[in-house]
């Protein structure tokens, strides 16, 4: 699974609007204050360019808690401010993810038959520790907590990807940047 270049190309043009709402090359920000604008510029970015999908509107509405945040993701995102606060309706992925689930299930009650007791005890260990990961999953990813294991995954594979799509964009900026400034 891979993003396209279009995903790409919004998103640079995104956070490079950020930088300039924000102010990022000013001189007169501190290296903390600087950090906090482009991370809010990438984040923002990142959200704007995935669209409607539950991560991005909980990164949304996790940054829009600082009053300061909240006015420059307004100008940043315009008219889709509002839109990613908007609560998101259920993943379209949930009856695959439930044939899945059933499949699974069947999978288990044969193996039942074959050694009860033994598989109850893996079964309970199992359990605990999708339920540790399931947990750690919901803390990483934005919105995670109020979704169920089903979408989860699927915002967490979604989420995955858009960041390795940003890193990809904030590699080639860097190198760009570094390239203009060996010439000049």
């Amino acid at each position: 699974m891979q993003l396209t270049s279009s995903f790409k190309l919004v998103f640079l043009k995104q956070m490079l609007r950020g930088f300039l709402l924000s102010d990022a090359s000013s001189n007169s920000m501190s290296f903390h204050e600087r950090k906090n604008a482009i991370k809010l510029s990438a984040d923002a970015a990142i959200a704007f360019a995935r669209g409607r999908t539950r991560w991005s509107q909980g990164l949304i509405t996790n940054l829009s808690k600082n009053e300061k945040n909240k006015e420059i993701l307004k100008s940043l995102l315009g008219r889709e401010y509002d839109n990613l606060r908007k609560p998101c309706g259920n993943s379209l992925k949930i009856p695959r993810s439930k044939k899945i689930l059933r499949r699974c299930l069947r999978m288990c009650s044969r193996r039942k038959k074959a050694g009860r007791a033994q598989h109850i005890c893996k079964s309970i260990l199992a359990k605990a520790l999708a339920k540790k990961r399931i947990q750690v999953l919901k803390k990483l990813v934005p919105g995670g907590e109020s979704m169920d294991g089903f979408s989860l995954l699927d915002e967490t594979l979604d989420y995955a990807m858009s960041l390795k799509a940003q890193v990809d964009v904030m590699r080639r900026l860097l190198k760009t940047s570094k390239a203009s400034l060996n010439i000049k």
